[in-house]
C-alpha cells in the first residue's frame, strides 16, 4: 500500500501539502488538489481514516446504539438509519446496549473512543439526568430515539406510548369485554410503563375497575407471552381480552391458548403492538398497534445530520401509534 511520502513525490509536492488535501484543506490551490489526488488514485493510496479524524475533529461516523442487534424492530431502525447518514457519504457504527446500565454506558464510550460525530442513542438502564449531563459535555450532537426528556426536546425522536395501551385496550372495550389482561413488557422501561398507563386509563375511564391481578410482567420474548397466559390461569383469573405490549408476547399468548382449547378470537381475543411483518401472518391476523419504527432511525439520522450542518428539510420528532384491526380481536364471547 502506497504511503503518503510516495503520494507527495509522486506529486511533486510536500507531504504536508498531500495531508492538506486529505484533510479537506482550503488553502490548497484546484490545480494542486487535483494533482495530488491523481497521485492518491494512481498508488492506491487510502488515508488513515483515524489520523484524519485527529486532524480535522471529524471521523465521517454517526454512532447508534439499540438495546438488541437482533429481531425486526431493531432491524428496521438501523437499516433506516444507516440509509440516511450512507446518502452523505457517512457510516453507522452501531452496538447494543444489552438493556443494562453498565451495557449502555460501555456502549456509549466505545464509540465516543472512535470520535464519532454524532450519537444516535435507544436506551433503556440510563437515567434522564445522565443523559442529560452526557449531552453537556460531549460536544457532538446526541439524538434519543423512542424516548422524551422534557429538558431535552429538540434532541428526541419520540412516541406517545401512553396513546398507543389505550388504543389497544379501548379497542377491546368497544368489542364487549369487560375482563381484559395486559401483558407488559419489563417495568424498569419507560415505554412498557407508558403502555401501561395507557391500559389502566382506558380501563378506569370505561368504569371498570383496575385489577393488578389481570397485569403480568414479562420480557417482550415470544416465550413471555405464553408463560404469563399459564400465569393467569394460575391466578384463576377470568379473562376475554388481552393486551400484549409487543407482537412477540401477544403470538406466545395466542399458541398458548390455542394449546389450552380455546379460540382466537371467539373464546380469547388478543391485540400486540409494533405491527411487525410477522403480525399480518399469523392464524388468524394479529390486530396490533403499528408504531413508525423505521421512522424513527430515519428521522433520528436526519436530525443528527441536520445538527451537525449537513441536512436541512422538515424532522419529525413525535409520533402517534394507530390500531391495525386484523383477526385476532372479536366481540366479547355471551
Amino acid at each position: 500500500m502506497a504511503t503518503i511520502r510516495e503520494v507527495s513525490k509522486h506529486a511533486n509536492v510536500s507531504v504536508a501539502t498531500v495531508s492538506r488535501v486529505v484533510n479537506g484543506n482550503k488553502w490548497v490551490s484546484d490545480s494542486t488538489r487535483e494533482k495530488v489526488l491523481a497521485a492518491m488514485k494512481e498508488l492506491g493510496y487510502q488515508p488513515n481514516s483515524f489520523a484524519k479524524a485527529l486532524a480535522t475533529n471529524k471521523s465521517d461516523t454517526v454512532g447508534m446504539v439499540v438495546s438488541d442487534l437482533g429481531g425486526p424492530f431493531f432491524g428496521d431502525m438501523m437499516r433506516a438509519a444507516e440509509d440516511e447518514v450512507r446518502k452523505l457519504g457517512k457510516h453507522l457504527i452501531i452496538t447494543s446496549g444489552h438493556d443494562t446500565l453498565d451495557s449502555e454506558q460501555d456502549a456509549i464510550e466505545f464509540l465516543m473512543q472512535r470520535r464519532v460525530d454524532a450519537l444516535l442513542l435507544h436506551l433503556d438502564s440510563i437515567p434522564d439526568e445522565d443523559i442529560i449531563k452526557l449531552s453537556d459535555t460531549a460536544n457532538i450532537p446526541i439524538i434519543l430515539m423512542n424516548r422524551l426528556i422534557p429538558e431535552l426536546p429538540d434532541q428526541c425522536i419520540s412516541l406517545d406510548n401512553d396513546m398507543g395501551g389505550y388504543l389497544a385496550t379501548q379497542h377491546l372495550i368497544e368489542l364487549g369485554h369487560t375482563n381484559i389482561a395486559c401483558i407488559t413488557g419489563p417495568l424498569f422501561k419507560a415505554d412498557a410503563r407508558s403502555r401501561l398507563a395507557g391500559y389502566r386509563r382506558a380501563i378506569e375511564q370505561a368504569g371498570m375497575e383496575y385489577d393488578e391481578r389481570l397485569v403480568i410482567e414479562s420480557d417482550y420474548q415470544e416465550a413471555g407471552g405464553k408463560a404469563s397466559i399459564e400465569r393467569l390461569r394460575r391466578r384463576n383469573m377470568r379473562f376475554t381480552g388481552v393486551v400484549a405490549q409487543n407482537d412477540h408476547m401477544a403470538i406466545g399468548a395466542m399458541n398458548a391458548l390455542k394449546m389450552h382449547g380455546l379460540s382466537v378470537p371467539d373464546d380469547v381475543s388478543v391485540v400486540g403492538y409494533d405491527d411487525m411483518v410477522m403480525a399480518r401472518y399469523t392464524e388468524p391476523g394479529l390486530t396490533t398497534v403499528n408504531i413508525p419504527v423505521a421512522q424513527f432511525g430515519q428521522q433520528a439520522a436526519n436530525l443528527a445530520l441536520s445538527r451537525l450542518g449537513e441536512k436541512t428539510g422538515k424532522i419529525f420528532q413525535h409520533f402517534q401509534p394507530e390500531l391495525v384491526v386484523r383477526g385476532s380481536s372479536g366481540p366479547a364471547p355471551k
